[in-house]
């Protein structure tokens, strides 16, 4: 039976994770804290990874995207848990002779925005804006200091969403139910999303693989549909009467700034949008599970 050691298996990502791969026949093995003690100690990551005998490590505990990402004190507290817990269990991994370790960053690590028509891709220049983009991109650079001892595989998805999601898509996801009045319908963007389903049959892809050296993909679904279309298919799976009313989006983001909340409005008016030719073309891996089916999952 194949052996998979996940970090942060009770959370969203990790519980999903761990549940497909355990239906596929992987052993998976994960330590909580308090299995740990110290997250932060290389010797508690050494024996844990020896207890379960794992040559495969995905890296999944983070400070997630809150709200304080963008006021720059915030930025050693999100440094503390993405930085130097990766440095800790690189450092136990290479101990131990740990052959492949994939670890789950974000497209934040490049940056908040693109144009429709010019996707970020792998050679992109990382421009991260916020904390936890910053803090994403340092723990690649770290992993990728080690890549000379360990096969590392870096995904950078953009948000995803699934059963269980929290954050601002479950906020708009409950509006959209409650039939709220949305400003959107004016909007012309493009959005990439990854539904939970599809990362965890793109780690698997990469679990089934021999892979020597270290890589980045980017992995997100097949389309990147504008909030206008999310927010219909939104109302389709609900089975509610669609209320999205036009409203010119530049007026939306300067009323938004004036109530504190511009970063989340941008994040529904601009456009972020991610190639994954990359990951289809090394890989032979391509999303299978649409908006509207991973929506009727959510």
């Amino acid at each position: 039976m194949k052996k998979v050691f996940i970090t942060g298996a009770t959370g969203f990502v990790g519980g999903h994770l761990k549940n497909h791969l355990t239906g596929r026949g992987y052993e998976v093995f994960s330590a909580t804290r308090n299995d740990l003690g110290d997250p932060f100690s290389v010797e508690a990551w050494r024996k844990a990874l020896e207890k379960a005998e794992c040559e495969t490590v995905v890296h999944l505990i983070a400070k997630t995207h809150a709200a304080d990402a963008g006021d720059p004190s915030a930025l050693p507290s999100y440094r503390h848990i993405n930085v130097d817990i990766t440095k800790a269990l690189l450092e136990a991994s290479q101990n131990l002779g740990v052959k492949k370790f994939i670890y789950l960053s974000s497209i934040k690590a490049v940056g908040e925005e693109t144009s429709i028509d010019e996707p970020f891709t792998e050679e992109s220049p990382c421009r991260p804006e916020d904390c936890y983009g910053i803090s994403k991109r340092e723990a690649e650079e770290l992993i990728l200091e080690y890549s000379r001892s360990i096969n590392t595989i870096i995904l950078r998805p953009p948000l995803i969403y699934g059963r269980g999601v929290k954050g601002n898509f479950s906020k708009l996801l409950n509006a959209v139910k409650r039939g709220i009045p949305l400003p959107f319908a004016s909007v012309q963007n493009a959005r990439s999303l990854l539904y939970i389903g599809n990362l965890t049959k793109a780690i698997e892809c990469i679990l089934r693989q021999p892979f020597t050296g270290t890589a980045i993909f980017h992995v997100a679904d097949r389309k990147s549909p504008s909030t206008p279309e999310l927010i219909q298919t939104m109302a389709t799976v609900l089975n509610v009467r669609l209320r999205m009313q036009p409203f010119p989006p530049f007026l939306l983001e300067v009323m938004a700034s004036l109530a504190g909340k511009g970063e989340t409005v941008k994040k529904l008016t601009r456009s972020l949008v991610v190639s994954i030719t990359e990951m289809e073309n090394k890989l032979n891996y391509s999303p299978s599970i649409s908006l509207l089916e991973g929506l009727k999952d959510s």
